[in-house]
């Protein structure tokens, strides 16, 4: 399930339910996504590490600009995550 949490800059950005595993531990897929002309820029990070593992359209200070903003409400969401989302176990 996808969780709304905010539009800024016109930067929409949604987090996944927790994931669960049992070797790599608890994580949330953050994404952001900007409408464009002919699409989406879109990013996308995974918590608790704040690791960018896609990224389309957004210049570098856009994109430190992005990590810093999921660092800096990276406790917020993992908060809003617990109270209203699920943990989906992983296999793996």
């Amino acid at each position: 399930m996808k969780h709304h949490y905010s539009i800024i800059d016109n930067v929409h950005t949604t987090f996944s339910d927790i994931y669960a595993s049992e070797t790599k531990g608890e994580s949330i897929i953050v994404h952001m996504e900007r409408p464009t002309e002919n699409g989406f820029d879109h990013a996308e990070f995974i918590l608790p590490n704040i690791t960018c593992t896609k990224c389309m359209g957004f210049t570098e200070d856009e994109l430190l600009k992005l990590m810093t903003f999921v660092r800096n409400n990276s406790s917020l969401i993992w908060e809003i995550a617990r109270e209203d989302g699920e943990i989906i176990a992983d296999v793996g």
